[in-house]
């Protein structure tokens, strides 16, 4: 008797638990339903706690957790067996079935795929979508007999909907894997046939014998496709890049500007052409009028399109023409001045072009927009220095400081800076040069313009000289043919009075200097001196005179024809 009484109590316990569940079950979906997942998945783990039965319940609770613990082996095996159980009970749950056949897509879970797609294909032979991705999973084999039922499910879809080029090209796809070139042709005339006429077919027709290297046949029906409608863009698109692919470069030169007269043709399409087309042939000189009469077309066509003015830029940039690569971008960042890295290419263009207004001008717009972005800081401080502002320069280095520790590269470069500001200008402390120079060294070790400003620095103090050596010889070791390298490591042997070593660096530098500099040439004549050189040594302090000719000391020298300390 007790024990009809307990198992009374059982049943009832489970029945409260299961409606319970259910209700809580209900209450999970609602939050779902209105973006509530954090609630969604607590209540989902709530239901299935008191009634773990019930394969719904398990099914999501097992498709949240199989995203939540892809990196968990067991825990993802556990979740996929509830997702699976579901399934496996009931395949008729269209929704459920097809969401989890969607993810055994999405994980690569070829064989379940497999196995979930044709379950439903043969509970639902009518969904094409379901046909479609059963077909799909089949196709994506080598085995011809995979292939065979792939090809069989592609037709049912055909025979429901009628020849399509997608399923066409699914078709060809898939015989292209088990090299049937015979049912890719008949596959492909089957198409034509249905419509001899249309354009994209054609198109597509020569896109299939330009694959299968029939170049006769496929320029055949990309002409055709041409001539069948003169508006379809995508046509004399793909012409062009067969003849950009055969190397056929009268043809193709002609073709992208058919192409880009094209007012249906869409934008994306034409940047994508034009940039080939750019980067093909923009090292010919020959060919920059061309290409900038196509540009120009664009831009008519899209006076005010972002990124044809970005594309024009970068075209004028790599042909080093920096002030019309930087009014491009100056167009593009008016339309859109929304992109951070854009305005730095931008101020870093108009650096290029030597112009320190243009150069100002370019950082205060950009600081407009991004009054803490570190690196337009950093630029704007560089502005200030070749403009001789340094107490202006100093400002902006020391406001990007906090902003710039997490770009080491970049503190450096602004420590460099303010260490250079320091060295440089008399009128400033200079007991802090150091610690600038060691500041930027911690933070990048490898920055070599550091390395050669603080070794030129202590040169220039006489102090630690073998240090400055160590330093400088890296510089060299990096970078053997750059001039303030050759010059500063020159300088250093001279003050170490080995002044054969220096003229052997000076002369290094000497030959690899495109330009004439004042301070090269003084160096040049202090260690032809000391080499007992004074013939050479007058002519190059005459030549820095002529470069700096307010440098007292080098008066003295000239006048004296004699070397001066001071």
């Amino acid at each position: 008797m007790m024990g009809t009484v307990v198992h009374a109590k059982e049943n009832w316990d489970t029945n409260a638990n299961k409606r319970k569940s259910s209700y809580i079950y209900i209450e999970a979906l609602n939050h779902y339903e209105n973006g509530k997942v954090g609630h969604y998945h607590s209540l989902i783990n709530r239901a299935y706690r008191l009634d773990s039965t019930d394969t719904s319940i398990g099914y999501d609770k097992g498709m949240i957790d199989m995203i939540l613990h892809q990196s968990d082996s067991i825990e993802f095996f556990n979740a996929h067996s509830l997702a699976r159980r579901h399934f496996d009970a009931h395949p008729e749950d269209y929704y459920s079935s097809f969401r989890y056949g969607l993810f055994t897509d999405k994980i690569g879970w070829r064989e379940e795929s497999l196995r979930v797609w044709g379950a439903l294909d043969s509970i639902f032979p009518e969904k094409v979508e379901i046909t479609l991705r059963y077909a799909d999973v089949l196709s994506a084999s080598i085995d011809s007999s995979e292939i065979t039922k792939a090809v069989a499910a592609y037709n049912r879809i055909e025979i429901a909907e009628g020849v399509d080029v997608g399923i066409t090209s699914r078709k060809i796809r898939a015989f292209s894997a088990i090299r049937d070139t015979a049912n890719i042709i008949n596959e492909l005339n089957l198409l034509l046939n249905a419509s001899p006429n249309n354009s994209e077919y054609n198109v597509f027709a020569g896109q299939i014998y330009e694959y299968l290297g029939d170049d006769e046949k496929a320029l055949e029906y990309l002409n055709k496709a041409c001539q069948l409608d003169s508006t379809n863009g995508n046509a004399f698109l793909q012409r062009a890049n067969y003849y950009n692919e055969i190397g056929d470069s009268v043809a193709y030169d002609t073709e992208v500007f058919n192409v880009l007269k094209h007012e249906n043709l869409d934008l994306e399409a034409k940047l994508r052409l034009l940039t080939d087309y750019i980067r093909a042939l923009y090292s010919n000189p020959s060919q920059q009028t061309r290409i900038e009469e196509l540009l120009a077309v664009l831009q008519e066509q899209h006076p005010h399109q972002y990124h044809i003015h970005e594309l024009y830029s970068a075209y004028l940039a790599t042909i080093k023409d920096y002030p019309r690569a930087a009014e491009q971008l100056s167009y593009a960042l008016d339309i859109d001045p929304s992109n951070e890295n854009v305005w730095i290419q931008y101020i870093l263009l108009c650096a290029q072009t030597e112009n320190n207004a243009t150069v100002n001008d370019a950082v205060n717009r950009a600081l407009h927009y991004y009054p803490n972005n570190s690196l337009i800081l950093f630029q704007a401080g560089i502005s200030q220095v070749t403009l001789n502002n340094n107490d202006e320069a100093l400002i902006y280095f020391n406001k990007a400081i906090p902003l710039a520790q997490d770009n080491k590269n970049l503190l450096s470069s602004i420590y460099c800076s303010i260490g250079d500001i320091l060295q440089r200008d008399k009128s400033l402390p200079n007991d802090s040069v150091t610690q600038y120079y060691e500041w930027s060294l911690d933070a990048n070790p490898d920055n070599l313009l550091t390395l050669n400003n603080y070794a030129y620095y202590l040169a220039e103090l006489d102090k630690d000289l073998d240090k400055a050596e160590r330093m400088s010889s890296r510089t060299i070791a990096e970078e053997p043919d750059n001039v303030n390298s050759l010059d500063t490591f020159a300088w250093i042997y001279f003050k170490k009075k080995e002044f054969d070593m220096a003229r052997n660096y000076i002369d290094s530098a000497l030959k690899y200097s495109e330009e004439p500099s004042a301070e090269l040439q003084h160096h040049a004549g202090d260690i032809y001196f000391m080499c007992g050189e004074l013939q050479k040594a007058i002519e190059f302090w005459e030549e820095a005179l002529k470069l700096e000719p307010d440098n007292e000391l080098l008066k003295k020298k000239v006048k004296h024809k004699t070397y001066f300390y001071k």
